[in-house]
């Protein structure tokens, strides 16, 4: 009983859906990466990695996903792309920007609270606002930013070569 309830907030907080995508690799990228182009399903809008899983393609209805090329795919290959979406509370933007409000009044009370036992040479207002500044700031940054370089290499693998190019049957 207790595992369950643990499973249903684990779940509740950090979801994971896999969707699978076939598309065409158009760059092999360092580190067994890849760039494979896609066409742009319905399912991408309500998806949880949206945004930092995929980059708009050359076309409308196309779009980029940096993959982990697992199979050594080449440049031309037809691939199926798998994507684990994970979206959960954790993950939502209004949670983040209340971690940064979080931040912000943190900053504004350690700076105020520095500034009035030890004498820093500016006033404690000030302090006070410009450590909140670099807390929601530096919160925002991270939250919003820094999160996408490890997101983006992540949740997508390339999982099956499906059409081999022209030049490897040869």
């Amino acid at each position: 009983m207790n595992n369950a309830i643990k499973e249903f907030f684990l779940q509740l907080l950090h979801p994971q859906r896999t969707i699978s995508e076939s598309g065409t690799v158009v760059e092999i990228k360092p580190k067994r990466l890849a760039l494979v182009e896609c066409a742009s399903k319905s399912a991408c809008s309500g998806c949880g990695a949206a945004g930092s899983c995929c980059e708009k393609g050359p076309g409308t209805d196309t779009r980029r996903i940096l993959a982990d090329n697992i199979p050594c795919a080449r440049v031309g290959d037809k691939v199926r792309v798998e994507i684990e979406t994970s979206a959960g509370i954790l993950d939502s933007e209004t949670l983040q920007y209340l971690i940064a409000f979080v931040m912000l009044a943190l900053g504004l009370g350690l700076g105020y609270g520095i500034a009035s036992v030890i004498g820093v040479g500016i006033s404690a207002a000030a302090l006070a606002v410009l450590m909140g500044a670099a807390f929601m700031v530096g919160a925002i940054g991270i939250l919003r930013f820094g999160r996408q370089a490890v997101v983006q290499t992540a949740l997508a693998r390339i999982v099956e070569i499906e059409q081999i190019t022209p030049e490897d049957k040869a």
